[in-house]
């Protein structure tokens, strides 16, 4: 991993929101994802707010790939580490499912907040003449990068269009990579997970005349089939330069993890930090406005995957349980 962003308390707050200093103090970190992406700057957001509001708690974020193997694995071996990765990647960790990547279970992860859907973009320029992803056949196609939630997604969709590796050729980039490289014509379509807006969206579509590729409604029933813990939803119009109508797209849900090990009383602190952090975090990023309890709240009822039991305890709580 590489350190990009170090983001040190600056801020001081009253006494009605101060939290408890810790015995000894605590560097950590949180595995988010590529740069022009928004794991990125909802990671180096947290970063931010938990090293402002938490004495002897520093807090630094790493750029990742973003993968659950590879945000889930670091989770797992430390326990001064927090990985941002998707509900499904979660649990394809604890079953130690090795079509995704896994060599065996991480049995150590626990959810400490939910967040933001994770939206699977394909943007390509209007001069290129693509209207759909059923023209993408011996195309220069941008992938997520290997092994994250948003690289299988792309291959399952594609796939669903009759294409398999072979019928285009497909490079596996950063998100930012992407846009540069649609931007330069190097490739001809961009495929780039992320929250609303997302920077490398954003980005190449301000400066290029492009169309967002949405999947087709002969396609929607057979995807949720096979796919049952993804869905279809919509980015709605307007979110971009020229995108006048909704776009549908694969959509899966964001996550913050903890090694279970973490210190209980320091998994508590930190959840309670982030879920009222909410509004802050919403002005780094607009998606920070999903990672809210409330958001959490489904996902605690339901338990697809286990929560660190000092995150089960503020929610606990909070919710009277």
């Amino acid at each position: 991993m590489r350190r990009l962003l170090t983001l040190l308390a600056a801020t001081t707050f009253c006494a009605a929101t101060a939290f408890p200093a810790f015995a000894a103090g605590h560097n950590l970190v949180i595995a988010s994802g590529n740069s022009g992406g928004t794991y990125y700057y909802i990671g180096a957001g947290m970063a931010k707010l938990l090293s402002q509001k938490l004495p002897d708690v520093e807090v630094t974020t790493e750029a990742t790939t973003g993968s659950p193997v590879e945000n889930g694995t670091f989770t797992s071996q430390s326990v001064e580490t927090m990985g941002i990765f998707t509900l499904d990647g979660a649990y394809a960790a604890k079953e130690g499912d090795k079509s995704k990547g896994f060599r065996k279970p991480l049995t150590n992860l626990g959810m400490i907040q939910a967040g933001h859907d994770l939206l699977l973009y394909w943007i390509t320029k209007e001069s290129s003449g693509i209207k759909s992803l059923a023209d993408a056949k011996g195309k220069r196609i941008g992938l997520p990068s290997v092994g994250n939630t948003a690289y299988f997604q792309a291959l399952a969709l594609l796939e669903a269009y009759g294409l398999k590796k072979g019928d285009y050729k497909g490079i596996p980039m950063t998100y930012a990579e992407q846009g540069d490289g649609l931007k330069d014509g190097n490739i001809d379509i961009m495929c780039a997970g992320g929250g609303i807006p997302q920077a490398a969206a954003l980005d190449v579509t301000t400066t290029h005349d492009c169309v967002f590729l949405s999947i087709d409604d002969d396609k929607i029933a057979d995807l949720k089939e096979k796919y049952p813990y993804w869905w279809v939803s919509d980015i709605p119009a307007n979110v971009y330069r020229n995108q006048d109508k909704p776009v549908r797209v694969f959509t899966s849900k964001v996550c913050l993890f903890a090694n279970t090990d973490m210190d209980v009383e320091l998994a508590y602190q930190i959840t309670k930090a982030l879920a009222e952090s909410t509004k802050e975090l919403a002005e780094i990023h607009a998606e920070g406005s999903k990672w809210s309890a409330e958001n959490t709240k489904p996902l605690f009822e339901e338990q697809v995957v286990p929560f660190h039991p000092g995150a089960t305890k503020y929610y606990n709580e909070l919710w009277k349980k």
